[in-house]
């Protein structure tokens, strides 16, 4: 219940960017994700943007690679 009740404080901080949280979560457990939420909740907008779009290439590099096995 802790964690969930940070998770739900670190995403309404988060709609600061305008865009929602992106992470690549395969291979990551609950305790990596949010210890990533927590640090790049601090980012300026132009870095967190840039890492929100690096997040969106892993994901479709994960989705194609499966696709293609």
């Amino acid at each position: 219940e802790e964690e969930f009740s940070e998770f739900e404080k670190l995403n309404n901080d988060y709609k600061k960017f305008g865009f929602p949280f992106i992470l690549a979560i395969k291979g990551k457990n609950k305790i990596e994700i949010l210890n990533i939420f927590r640090e790049r909740i601090n980012n300026p907008l132009e870095n967190e943007f840039l890492e929100a779009k690096n997040q969106v290439r892993k994901i479709a590099t994960f989705r194609l690679e499966e696709i293609i096995k």
